[in-house]
């Protein structure tokens, strides 16, 4: 039998919540997946007037973290790229902040995740600039990750840029280099420019520091990391972009865990399965197993909800919605289209709704005509309450 986020939650039981300290925004995701989809949200019922029970649909949580409501979510998301993306080959790059910097993360998941974006961003976009690289703006689309394979705290921005830009003059330049930009100059820009916003934040107090430190402490730890390599990962062109484009809807929605990773659960261990990046073979990353208590995997699962109202995604120069980037980004697309095969790609294939219940509809079991009987309406998502 397939183990379910759900099942985890529901074997720990509400009372989780209360023994620990938890934003209202996770005690919210927490309690929308362990509902979802049961009779908690309310739904209908179809049966006929002699008692037989056709079926029973209960309503889903649309929570951003819940798993069971990810695929249509991830299917529209990927639709709404088809509207923005250029028919141009992609670059994908990953922006890592270092686990010194790491600890940090959980009080200050707003102000750093910001941060970061903005960082990665200006970095990218001062170096595409200089004439010896592109010259020119290219599109990027930034999407946040805060967890490893074993779901421990890991953040990371995934961007996907294009292999060109639009020069002063609005003309299209392709990127003249396979690999787009040097990743040593690009990792030094993007370290300086996190290091100085990160103390700029502690010393205007919006960083919320570990009991005993000060912004000379943070002073500090960044001379340090100053002399550390800092991990920016520059992938080889993709000519389709859709395999990055795929890989980062996955993780938009539904939590950073898969349900298909899940092996196993006896109410009090969780087994699932990883890729472990640092023990590669002939095939790339090994996939291993692991084991954790179950307290330990919900500690893990919930330190990666996002603050109420925070962009996981963000599009840049040409990717950038709205204001002077979108009659750009019209006028670009009409040198650069979309090719049909990348259009079908992006678009969302999701199946048609139900059609709604006719009065000639007759039980299977005695030939009844069958009738909603049993109808809620549809509660807000729970992301939106109170906790």
């Amino acid at each position: 039998m397939a183990v379910r986020v759900a099942d985890i939650f529901a074997a720990a039981g509400r009372h989780v919540l209360a023994q620990r300290t938890v934003a209202p925004v996770v005690a919210a995701a927490y309690r929308a997946i362990l509902d979802c989809r049961t009779a908690e949200l309310g739904g209908h019922i179809k049966r006929c007037a002699n008692g037989h029970v056709v079926g029973v649909w209960y309503n889903a949580c649309r929570n951003r973290n819940c798993p069971r409501c990810a695929f249509v979510r991830v299917q529209r998301w990927l639709a709404r790229q088809a509207t923005t993306l250029l028919g141009c080959a992609h670059h994908h790059l990953i922006f890592t902040i270092p686990h010194d910097l790491a600890f940090l993360w959980p009080a200050n998941y707003a102000a750093l995740g910001n941060l970061l974006f903005h960082c990665a961003r200006d970095a990218l976009f001062e170096l595409a600039a200089d004439p010896r690289y592109l010259g020119a703006r290219p599109g990027a689309l930034f999407a946040l990750h805060t967890w490893g394979q074993q779901l421990a705290l890991h953040p990371h921005v995934h961007a996907l840029v294009t292999a060109g830009g639009v020069d002063r003059t609005g003309a299209w330049l392709p990127a003249p280099r396979r690999h787009f930009l040097p990743a040593e100059p690009l990792s030094q820009l993007f370290r300086g420019k996190f290091l100085y916003g990160v103390r700029g934040l502690a010393r205007t107090g919006r960083l919320r520091l570990p009991p005993g430190w000060t912004a000379a402490t943070v002073e500090a730890r960044g001379r340090d990391l100053r002399h550390k390599r800092w991990n920016v990962y520059i992938c080889e062109r993709y000519e389709h972009p859709t395999g990055v484009l795929n890989y980062l809807g996955r993780y938009l929605h539904g939590g950073p865990i898969a349900e298909s990773r899940l092996l196993a659960f006896d109410g009090e261990r969780v087994t699932f399965r990883y890729k472990d990046y640092r023990d590669r073979g002939p095939d790339g990353a090994r996939p291993k197993l692991l084991t954790l208590a179950r307290d330990e995997f919900l500690r893990r699962y919930l330190q990666h909800v996002p603050p109420k109202g925070f962009h996981l995604v963000r599009g840049y120069g040409l990717y950038r919605r709205g204001g002077s980037s979108e009659a750009l980004r019209r006028r670009v697309r009409a040198a650069v289209p979309l090719t049909p095969h990348l259009q079908a790609s992006l678009t969302a294939r999701l199946s048609p709704p139900p059609a709604p219940l006719a009065a000639s509809d007759t039980c299977p079991a005695c030939g009844a005509h069958l009738l909603v009987v049993w109808s809620e309406p549809r509660a807000a998502p729970l992301s939106t309450r109170a906790a």
